[in-house]
């Protein structure tokens, strides 16, 4: 993903929104894209590109962007379960992703939510797969 991508979260929303609209073909498809990205992009090497925006972090932070990558692919995956409504399934990509990278912010939003039982998940039975 690139620095001016959106955010994931966003395009959880959308198919959220146009599940509210009653656009449930809509909806499955930004499902999907989340998670077809993440499982199509789970096994990349991050590499650094030297013209990269955000290049001074490169330099400064000793990461491991492959592992870090992996986690945002998992986290992806567990968007894209939320929306369609397999809430175990998001939880264990929450999990997945919260043990490659613990301070991934937005996965321990969720989790947290999951815990809570208040996660934004769609109807049961509307997202049949």
């Amino acid at each position: 993903m690139y620095y001016n991508d959106q955010p994931a979260d966003m395009i959880l929303y959308q198919g959220l929104s146009y599940l509210k609209l009653g656009m449930a073909r809509e909806a499955r498809a930004r499902f999907y894209r989340l998670i077809d990205y993440g499982e199509r992009h789970l096994d990349d090497e991050a590499k650094i590109q030297y013209f990269a925006v955000s290049l001074p972090e490169f330099l400064i932070f000793d990461e491991d962007y492959t592992m870090r990558n992996r986690a945002h692919c998992y986290y992806l995956m567990a968007l894209g379960n939320m929306g369609l409504g397999d809430s175990d399934k998001a939880s264990a990509f929450l999990a997945r992703a919260a043990a490659v990278e613990p301070s991934h912010m937005m996965c321990r939003v969720y989790q947290t939510q999951t815990a809570a039982q208040t996660l934004p998940v769609s109807q049961r039975g509307l997202m049949k797969r």
